[in-house]
């Protein structure tokens, strides 16, 4: 299996990546990043990449065949200025969603593409809803979800499926103890829970669209606790 992964430098995207480099079902990891990532395996590819809403014809042809996305790039926190946060935030999402949606069309034979989108607890989808507090970030974001899936809808029966994961606080591995205190006063996910269920939403999709917390974490713990990772 091939998957494109972005993100791959991120608090997320390196754990993604080292799942993905474990798993017995990934043979290639297309890594598209702003910079060199300085590790060696005959699995990974990295692509230096600095607009993520456009691809030149080079870059394409290197992701081509691939099986699935996972999309890390990007952050819950507002970057300055609002343009900027925009454009890093929405623009090269969707740009990127779309472009490899239109990719994935012209070679229908490979059956079956899974863009998994890692978004968060907050993203508002109703734009006319009153929000208090991040209120712009949090209507951009809801927009980006709403365009994703409406992207979904629209190629779903030619094979490309959209898949958002809303994950809650993303504690790391050793903070047992401070997840169990956050998980009881809000959503909190372990983050080799949810590096593990990203890629496994890549493999396999899921019956739903968007893939909450608690279902992240359910999927998370099977695949980390239940039947491993690497095979």
């Amino acid at each position: 299996m091939k998957i494109i992964l972005t993100g791959s430098t991120g608090y997320v995207g390196s754990k993604v990546l080292e799942q993905c480099l474990l798993h017995h079902e990934v043979s290639s990891i297309i890594a598209l990043s702003r910079r060199d990532l300085n590790i060696a395996d005959p699995k990974l590819r990295v692509i230096i990449v600095h607009d993520f809403a456009q691809y030149s014809p080079e870059v394409l042809s290197e992701i081509d065949g691939a099986d699935a996305c996972i999309y890390c790039l990007g952050t819950n926190v507002p970057v300055r200025p609002p343009e900027l946060n925009r454009t890093i935030n929405f623009d090269y999402a969707i740009g990127t969603a779309k472009i490899f949606a239109a990719a994935f069309m012209e070679n229908k034979s490979r059956g079956k593409f899974n863009f998994v989108y890692l978004s968060g607890a907050l993203p508002e989808k109703d734009q006319n809803k009153t929000l208090w507090f991040l209120a712009d970030n949090r209507r951009m974001r809801g927009q980006l979800e709403n365009a994703l899936l409406q992207l979904g809808q629209e190629t779903k029966n030619s094979g490309f499926e959209v898949y958002i994961a809303r994950p809650g606080f993303v504690q790391p591995e050793g903070a047992v103890l401070l997840n169990w205190i956050v998980g009881k006063l809000s959503n909190a996910i372990m983050l080799h829970h949810l590096a593990a269920c990203l890629l496994q939403l890549a493999i396999d999709g899921h019956s739903d669209p968007i893939a909450e917390n608690n279902i992240l974490n359910a999927m998370g713990k099977l695949v980390i606790d239940g039947q491993g990772t690497s095979g």
